[in-house]
């Protein structure tokens, strides 16, 4: 979570898509009702799409990182809302709390992902919903691929060591593996899905300044390489959009896989 403490502009870096998938990832879910879990809440964006879904529903947020915890205080005004710091591995709750845990794009976080679904599961009633997606960084997530292939041409030497210590995508971020981790967890009825999530840009600019953020360990990175590159790492991203999309706005289109079981 080192990289994790700057919540607005972690917000404009991947919430903006994260805002984007929440309501995909809330169908798939199906009715959700009472009160829900907000596993690894971060900004509260799950928490959000919730709130303004339902009139009735309630939520408690729960993530490691206060920063994120006090912004999302900030930005939500709701009595049907509470927000406390603590893991996943360990939730500080009752067995049978909750009518629903769910989880939007943190289970490649958990430093056991098991175990938190088993935790997810202990703290949910019979036959509530537990629910977790993770976005297919292989081939899914077009707006990383770009800096990639910009950061590979200008500074390989800089990219390879980077990419090898990140250790490359998570197990998690496909379908077969959420789908065993929720069945070797003791889950019925599991079903799987992708959700194709599009994404609006209306310049360069909006694209690749949340990357000069660093509110990530991938937008540090590329701040840094950026400025060790005198710019050129901007330059190589502006070139490729202009070449693929021209001048102006553009749309990417990101996929992410998400899992659905009954405790």
């Amino acid at each position: 979570m080192a990289h994790y403490t700057n919540p607005a502009g972690y917000d404009r870096f991947m919430g903006r898509w994260s805002a984007r998938l929440a309501p995909l990832f809330v169908d798939f879910v199906g009715p959700t009702d009472g009160l829900v879990l907000d596993v690894g809440c971060g900004t509260a964006v799950l928490s959000r799409t919730l709130l303004d879904l339902s009139p009735t529903v309630e939520v408690v947020g729960i993530d490691p990182a206060r920063s994120y915890l006090d912004y999302a205080r900030r930005l939500i005004d709701s009595p049907r809302i509470a927000v406390v710091c603590g893991t996943a591995e360990v939730l500080p709750f009752a067995g049978a709390s909750f009518d629903a845990a769910l989880a939007l794009l943190v289970v490649q976080e958990f430093c056991e992902p098991a175990v938190a679904v088993r935790e997810m599961k202990r703290v949910t009633h019979p036959g509530g919903v537990l629910a977790t997606c993770v976005w297919d960084f292989r081939q899914g997530m077009p707006m990383f691929s770009l800096f990639w292939e910009a950061a590979s041409a200008i500074a390989p030497d800089a990219v390879a060591p980077r990419r090898a210590e990140t250790g490359g995508p998570s197990p998690y971020a496909n379908r077969e593996t959420l789908d065993a981790l929720w069945r070797h967890s003791g889950l019925a009825e599991v079903r799987t899905t992708a959700l194709q999530v599009p994404l609006d840009f209306t310049s360069v600019e909006d694209f690749w300044t949340p990357f000069l953020l660093g509110s990530t360990g991938t937008s540090a990175f590329a701040r840094d390489l950026d400025a060790a590159t005198g710019g050129a790492v901007s330059a190589r991203v502006r070139q490729m959009i202009g070449e693929r999309w021209g001048e102006g706005g553009f749309t990417l289109v990101a996929t992410a896989f998400a899992v659905a079981g009954r405790a």
